[in-house]
């Protein structure tokens, strides 16, 4: 990891420990300001605004980059709070589709699913449902075409609700498909799906004036 030579102007210099791995010069600083960047002059911290537009980058030393010129604006009014909350359930199953027609044997299977669980009276609106066929091109749709009689695939259908029964539902009905759907469907892993819970993440701001911070610094010798 790189470490930081901080001054009191603002500037710093980042360099490595000797002897490591690694390089530190100003190309491969410059990649990390890059790093999940919104908009470059308007950069939001806790402490302030950073422009980085305004950064300058030298090169002082062997893996050491002087990082200065920075400058900014005041910090806003709000803390980003980032926090995880229960978002349902979700579940997720696959088959291997093999011999002659096996795309469009997969696809059967996939509607076969669905249209067992509304007899049932279990239904999942397409926003709640995915259905891949690995092995077509899903990953990267349209960037190589896709061979017309492939001889296997698998078939991976995944499933999200509020309802935990909904889910369960949805797992007893993909492994019958390996005897009572087309010919050539067998199992790969894992048995039925398994509801599982999904955490989610929900940004939020929070006005600073409702946030008490505190700070305490041990020490312990060991």
């Amino acid at each position: 990891y790189p470490v930081l030579e901080c001054h009191e102007d603002g500037s710093f210099v980042v360099t490595k420990h000797p002897g490591t791995g690694g390089l530190v010069n100003v190309a491969t600083v410059f990649e990390q300001l890059l790093y999940e960047m919104g908009d470059p002059t308007d950069y939001i911290t806790a402490d302030c605004r950073v422009d980085f537009t305004s950064i300058r980058l030298e090169q002082v030393g062997e893996n050491r980059v002087l990082v200065s010129g920075i400058q900014g604006k005041p910090r806003t009014d709000f803390y980003k709070v980032s926090a995880s909350v229960q978002g349902g359930f979700k579940a997720a199953g696959q088959l291997v589709i093999s011999g002659p027609r096996a795309v469009e044997k997969a696809r059967l299977c996939a509607e076969l699913v669905f249209r067992r669980l509304e007899k049932a009276g279990v239904c999942f609106p397409p926003e709640d449902r995915v259905v891949e066929l690995l092995g077509t091109g899903v990953c990267h749709p349209g960037v190589a075409p896709t061979p017309q009689d492939l001889p296997e695939v698998v078939l991976r259908i995944a499933v999200k609700s509020d309802d935990r029964s909904k889910v369960e539902r949805f797992g007893m009905e993909l492994a019958p498909l390996i005897t009572s759907g087309p010919p050539g469907v067998t199992g790969f892993s894992g048995g039925r799906p398994k509801p599982q819970e999904i955490v989610s993440f929900w940004p939020a701001l929070v006005p600073r004036e409702l946030v008490d911070s505190h700070v305490r610094v041990s020490v312990e010798e060991i």
